[in-house]
């Protein structure tokens, strides 16, 4: 067993270099290795602080890494474990022929901690190895021939030559593996590259990263990185390897593939080429290295692009972003304050000079209100641009900012012109008001012939009327339901025209017999009112391309319009001239004329002239503003003018010219022939409204046809059994099965399928029609329905 004399001498015979340390560092042996290896004696250092006895070099500190080895040291009593160094430089002072100094030494320490019973670290031994030889082979020391003493040649005190080599060898492999660890791990990427091909010699784990990991070591640029060729960097190589000049550039674009056959990826880089000289001097490669900054760039591009769309938001909003100093009321604003507000100002009160003076002090009580309750405020004043003189509105909202004791230090808001709102504000109240007037007017004119007709049907009800008077009582229910047929169709017009539902059936039309079918229909009015009315037309031919119906009606509207607002007895002068390219149909009156404030709207829907409380004058509002829709879908366009309110008034429809005469194909116009007259159908009227299938029928057995009744589908599927009507007149609305579903029985049914069916419905818009027509109708009519025109259609059916 070995006593402690023995370990003694263990220690002091091993060629291994040992040095002990208390835990606080305090020198408390060495060994001879160890002594021999620094050139010391125990009494040189034993006892003292292992950093006092090998001082740092004042001349020269970094040639003491005093830091590395104390951080080795403490690790090693910290963690209880061994700790190794890197190799490192730590000169040892030295007594030479001139004086004491120090010579520089390169070592590769391992300390070791010793652990008692207890896991108290006792002391801590530093092995070291002196590698200066090993340095000084590869050239890195500075002055081989300033190495201390001589070195040991005694095979039997220290290690062999050999020995030493190889375990020399060992450290600087471990050495250099730690440095290929560092150059693996660098942040950067790097490459060396060498000759003039820039061959591939050495790249890290982030070069690898950027490129792709693909077989480039050995392989020059052109081979290694075929895609980076024609984008600058070989060149750029060339020049730095040819002049020995470095380059550095930063953001550089560069198009990599990172795989086989894979996308190319845009990448952007900040990138360093440095030159690397041989022994001789000469430039035999370039160190490359650099960062891949393409997150970053993308970051910044995206902020950028940010930035811009906040900035084109603010100019789409027209908003500005400002701050006020409240103590100096000096004010700073975005950058397009000039853009939405027409000026720029450094002051508060700068700015109120464009204030409206009924604002202002507005604006200061709101102020002060929120600087006592230390809140935001919002407030929409008139603000006079100077750039234009145009007042606009703005809409200024601020939020008090308070420094830490609570005291308001300043303002920070925006303004936004809210012009555009406040006027599309004002116009949605003018249209609502004019809105309700017209469902007032509306309302007035629908009971005005619901009156008269109320009354003459009570007068049935209560009295036996002679002949006489029951035809008056008659002409007065025709003439009312007449007048509320007019509105509606004129309401149903406009909101067709005006969504563009209605179709125009084109041909060339002689603008004069347009002219004169208008006339013909307004006379009764006209003659009522004592007018004189004056025609005033062109000998030229006036031919247009339009729609007869629609044509006359624009006429129409226009001279009801001229007599309505013209007093009994004035005068309405209609013209027609005709140029090279239109027809210009003018229309004037010595009546009341349009005031100023109307004339802008007059075409517009429910606009109306002052209104009497008798309605003598004003109207539903819609005859003028079916005018320009239907003048438009002919290609042409209408105006108003007036002097002023009392002076007449003036309007003139202007329509393309035809310019070759062609002859006219307008249809001839419904009425009996001589193979039609005095022809009895056998009719069947459908509708669940009793009364109303029962008035139909009693005009057209009045008009001579043979008429039945029915309520409902079902009852109309049983009777047909009996006896198979000429002529169906169907109501839509029917309960159960409507109309369009019974058009289609009938269809189907042999007895019925090539009977006439007329649709009587209330339904009378575009896609209704569609349906009735899909159902298999051969005529749609509106209630309430024009006996007239339903008298001329069964003329033309012939009888089974």
């Amino acid at each position: 067993m070995m006593k402690p004399d023995d370990y003694r001498l263990l220690f002091d015979s091993t060629p291994y270099p040992y040095l002990v340390m208390a835990p606080d560092l305090t020198v408390i042996g060495a060994n001879a290795a160890y002594l021999k290896s620094v050139g010391r004696t125990k009494a040189d250092i034993v006892g003292r602080y292992v950093f006092d006895a090998f001082p740092v070099n004042p001349n020269d500190p970094e040639s003491t890494n005093v830091q590395e080895v104390k951080s080795s040291l403490e690790m090693a009593i910290a963690t209880k474990r061994p700790h190794s160094t890197p190799c490192l430089r730590y000169a040892v002072s030295t007594d030479t022929p001139a004086g004491p100094g120090f010579v520089e030494r390169f070592w590769r320490a391992v300390h070791t901690p010793s652990v008692d019973e207890k896991g108290e670290v006792v002391f801590v031994t530093q092995s070291s190895i002196d590698v200066t030889d090993l340095y000084t082979r590869d050239g890195l020391a500075r002055d081989p021939s300033d190495m201390p003493g001589p070195r040991p040649e005694d095979e039997s005190e220290v290690f062999s030559r050999a020995q030493m080599h190889e375990a020399l060898a060992s450290i600087l492999k471990d050495e250099r593996g730690h440095l290929r660890n560092l150059f693996n791990q660098a942040p950067g990427f790097v490459a060396v590259l060498t000759g003039p091909d820039h061959v591939f010699n050495m790249v890290n784990e982030a070069y690898y990263q950027l490129v792709g990991h693909r077989d480039i070591i050995g392989k020059p640029l052109r081979k290694a990185l075929p895609e980076v060729l024609g984008q600058g960097y070989e060149e750029l190589l060339n020049q730095v390897y040819q002049t020995g000049e470095q380059w550095q550039g930063r953001g550089m674009r560069v198009n990599l593939q990172r795989e086989v056959d894979g996308p190319i990826v845009e990448c952007f880089i900040d990138l360093s080429y440095q030159p690397y000289h041989g022994v001789d001097g000469s430039i035999i490669g370039i160190f490359a290295q650099g960062y891949d900054v393409t997150d970053a760039f993308e970051a910044q591009a995206a902020r950028r692009e940010s930035e811009e769309r906040l900035k084109d938001g603010m100019l789409a909003a027209k908003m500005v972003v400002w701050d006020w100093d409240i103590e100096s009321r000096k004010m700073v604003f975005s950058d397009n304050v000039e853009e939405v507000l027409g000026r720029t100002a450094d002051s508060l009160d700068d700015l109120y000079s464009s204030v409206h003076p009924d604002d202002r002090a507005k604006m200061r009580l709101v102020h002060e209100r929120a600087f006592a309750e230390r809140s935001g405020y919002r407030e929409v004043i008139r603000f006079t641009r100077p750039d234009s003189a145009r007042q606009i509105w703005i809409d200024v909202r601020g939020k008090v900012r308070c420094d830490e004791s609570g005291k308001p230090f300043a303002v920070r808001g925006v303004t936004l012109d809210i012009t555009e709102r406040v006027n599309a504000e004002e116009e949605l109240r003018e249209a609502d008001r004019r809105k309700d007037e017209f469902l007032a007017m509306l309302a007035h004119e629908l009971r005005n012939p619901l009156a008269p007709i109320s009354s003459a049907a009570q007068l049935m009800k209560m009295v036996k009327l002679d002949e006489t008077r029951l035809q008056q009582t008659s002409d007065i229910i025709t003439r009312q339901i007449g007048h509320m047929t007019g509105l509606v169709d004129d309401l149903i017009d406009v909101s067709r025209v005006t969504r563009g539902l209605v179709t125009t059936e084109k041909q060339a039309l002689d603008m004069k017999r347009i002219i004169s079918d208008a006339v013909e229909q307004i006379s009764p009015m006209i003659e009522s009112k004592q007018h004189h009315l004056i025609l005033d037309l062109a000998a030229k031919p006036a031919r247009v391309l339009g729609d007869q119906k629609r044509l006359v009606q624009v006429i129409t509207n226009i001279l009801s319009n001229a007599a309505k607002y013209t007093p009994t007895g004035g005068n309405i002068t209609l013209q027609m001239e005709v140029e090279s390219e239109h027809v210009a149909v003018i229309i004037t009156d010595d009546g009341i004329g349009i005031r100023p404030d109307l004339l802008p709207r007059v075409f517009e829907l429910f606009t109306q002239a002052e209104r009497t409380s008798d309605r003598s004058l004003g109207g539903l509002g819609v005859g003028l503003a079916l005018v320009r829709s239907l003048v438009d879908l002919h290609g042409g366009r209408v105006l108003a003018s007036s002097d002023g309110y009392g002076k007449g008034s003036k309007f003139v429809v202007c329509l393309p010219r035809l310019d070759k005469e062609n002859p006219a194909c307008d249809l001839p116009p419904l009425g009996e022939t001589e193979d039609s007259a005095g022809r009895s159908l056998r009719v069947m009227v459908v509708d669940d409204n009793a009364d109303a299938a029962e008035m139909l029928a009693m005009f057209l057995e009045a008009s001579g046809h043979e008429v039945h009744t029915e309520h409902s589908a079902r009852a109309v599927l049983n009777s047909i059994d009996r006896q198979v009507p000429d002529v169906f007149l169907l109501d839509i609305g029917l309960p159960e099965m409507d109309g369009n579903e019974l058009a289609r029985q009938l269809r189907q049914r042999q007895d019925t399928a090539k009977a006439v069916l007329i649709a009587v419905t209330g339904y009378g818009q575009a896609q209704d029609r569609e349906k009735t027509r899909a159902a298999g109708f051969d005529y749609h009519f509106v209630k309430p329905v024009n006996t007239l025109e339903l008298l001329e259609v069964l003329a033309t059916i012939p009888t089974c």
